[in-house]
Parts: structure tokens; C-alpha cells; sequence
């Protein structure tokens, strides 16, 4: 009786053991999952290649609009010089005093450079300009001493703060600045960027539809084979790990396409660009995408393609049922 209790309790322990995770298991069927989906698109080269471009454009256009928004930027930092803040000074402050405030006001954060310009220094400037726009002739100077800030912020808020603290400091007696100006160049650059933005949404939301119609379609072409391995006890996740590498080869190949389709476009028009704003006194900027920009680009038609595939898997799988 004592051998019988023994086995008996023995095999109840087996029964009652959690099961054992075959990791290696796991892994062998992830990378025959990621190599029959691959040599699946390969055995259909043109349907693959037109999803590729269709998703390659999709991707295309709002990095593009990205590129030329940089390029924006990198042109717009010598214009927003015009937000300097000019102080002109108290006209009995002395030049020791005015270069000692310079020194004080270019070592706070929100200032980017001071500069201090002397009684004289204006004087000869506003001279040669008379000299040659005007016959008016001054003799005596009636120009102050001044310093131009340039402020690291460029929002109105920003530079409106930043005046209210000036306002306060020794020996200023004026302040000019365009606010205006400031405010209308911001204005452009901000709506650029919302342009992008709902530029990119709505192809993020189609690259979603494109990569969930075709992975319906591989779902219902696969339709008969998913019944039967549900049957045999296969899980939902097991069923759904092919499908899902579908869509990651799917956003991988979508996005390297749409890199050498914005690199070829790069390479056309960057000379035509440089030509361009040549004639304007002005450098053109690179228009590619950096290594981390690149990273960005493959990730975002990565993730992109996994949220359709997973779309689909989740309302068209159930269909699969076995019943």
C-alpha cells in the first residue's frame, strides 16, 4: 500500500508542476516565422514591391516636408537676428560702465551674446551711411552708447520677459526691438510644423490600412491551414506570429524604400537648390537625413506596420474559428 500512496502522490506533484517553457522552442519558431514570411514576399515580387512603394511614399512625403522644414530652420537662425534687443544707454553712463553691463548681461542664460558699441563706434557707422545716402553733414555726435542683445529665445513671451528685466537695469534709457517681425516669422514656422505633423498622421493612418488590407488578405488565403492547427491546440499567439512578421518585413522594406526614394530626390535637387540661393547671397543646406533621423524613419514604418497587422489579426482572425 505504502509503494501505491508513494506513486500516486508522486504523479500528482508531475500534474500539479507548472509546464516547462521550451525557450529554445520559441526561438526556432520565431525565426522560421521571420524567414517564411520574408521568402513569402520574395515569391511574389511585383504584389511585394507595389506594397513596398505604396508604403515607401506614404512615408516619403511627410519626411520630405520634415527635410524642408530643417532646411527652414537652418535659413531662418540668420533672420531671427532681427529679434536683438538694442539697448541705448543713459548718455552721461561712461564706457567702463557700459562694458561692465555688457559683461553682466552675457553671462545670463537667456542671453546669447551682448555686444557693446560706443559713442564713437555709432558715430562712424552713421557717418559713412550719410555720406553716401545724404549730403546732410553733422559735426557734433548726438548718438548714444548702446548694446545689442541677442536673446536665445525668440518667442514673444520669451523676448517680453526678457525686456521687463531690462528695463530695470542702470543707464538704459531706450529699448528697441521688432516684436512684430519676431512674432510673424514664428507664426510661419509654427504652422509649417503643424502642416507636417497632419501631414504625417494622416499617411501614418494610411500606411496602417494598406499593411492591414494586405495582411486580411494573407489571413484569408491562409484561412483553411489556421482552422486545422487551431484544432490541433494551437494559441493565439502562435497563430498570429507569422502575420506579425508579415507586417515587419512589410514597414522594414516600405522603410528603406522611402530612404532611397528621399536620398535620390536629395541628390537631384540639392545642386539645383545650392544654384538657387546662390544668387541670393545664401548657403543651401544639406537636405538628408542623419543617422539618428534614418533610426527614426525605419522605427516609426516599423511600428506603423505592426499597429495594421495587428489591427487585422485582431478583427479578421476571429473569423478563422473553427466551428
Amino acid at each position: 500500500m505504502k509503494p501505491s500512496r508513494k506513486k500516486r502522490s508522486a504523479s500528482n506533484r508531475q500534474r500539479n508542476r507548472a509546464p516547462r517553457v521550451d525557450i529554445q522552442g520559441w526561438y526556432r519558431h520565431h525565426l522560421k516565422c521571420a524567414a517564411e514570411a520574408l521568402l513569402g514576399l520574395v515569391r511574389q515580387p511585383i504584389s511585394s514591391a507595389l506594397t513596398w512603394l505604396v508604403i515607401a511614399i506614404a512615408l516619403m512625403l511627410p519626411t520630405l516636408f520634415y527635410i524642408a522644414l530643417q532646411a527652414m530652420n537652418a535659413q531662418t537662425q540668420a533672420w531671427q537676428a532681427g529679434g536683438q534687443i538694442t539697448l541705448y544707454l543713459d548718455r552721461s553712463a561712461t564706457e567702463p560702465a557700459g562694458n561692465e553691463l555688457t559683461d553682466i548681461l552675457a553671462l545670463r542664460p537667456e542671453v546669447e551674446s551682448a555686444r557693446y558699441i560706443s559713442k564713437e563706434q555709432a558715430w562712424q557707422s552713421f557717418r559713412q551711411v550719410m555720406s553716401v545716402q545724404s549730403d546732410l553733414e553733422l559735426t557734433d555726435n548726438p548718438l548714444p552708447a548702446s548694446i545689442v542683445v541677442v536673446p536665445n529665445q525668440q518667442r514673444r513671451s520669451d523676448l517680453e520677459a526678457l525686456i521687463l528685466m531690462l528695463q530695470d537695469l542702470p543707464d538704459v534709457e531706450d529699448i528697441q526691438i521688432d516684436l512684430a517681425w519676431i512674432e510673424r516669422l514664428n507664426n510661419a514656422l509654427d504652422l509649417a510644423r503643424s502642416i507636417v505633423q497632419m501631414l504625417s498622421l494622416i499617411l501614418a493612418v494610411a500606411v496602417v490600412l494598406i499593411v492591414g488590407n494586405t495582411i486580411r488578405l494573407a489571413i484569408e488565403s491562409r484561412k483553411a491551414e489556421i482552422q486545422i492547427i487551431k484544432l490541433l491546440g494551437a494559441t493565439d499567439a502562435f497563430v498570429r506570429r507569422p502575420f506579425l512578421y508579415l507586417g515587419w518585413w512589410y514597414g522594414l522594406l516600405g522603410g528603406l524604400a522611402a530612404w532611397l526614394l528621399i536620398c535620390a530626390i536629395s541628390l537631384y535637387f540639392q545642386s539645383h537648390l545650392a544654384t538657387f540661393l546662390a544668387d541670393y547671397g545664401l548657403t543651401a543646406p544639406a537636405i538628408w537625413l542623419n543617422g539618428s533621423e534614418f533610426i527614426i524613419l525605419l522605427s516609426a514604418s516599423i511600428l506603423v506596420s505592426l499597429l495594421g497587422a495587428r489591427i487585422a489579426l485582431w478583427r479578421h482572425l476571429k473569423d478563422t474559428d473553427p466551428r
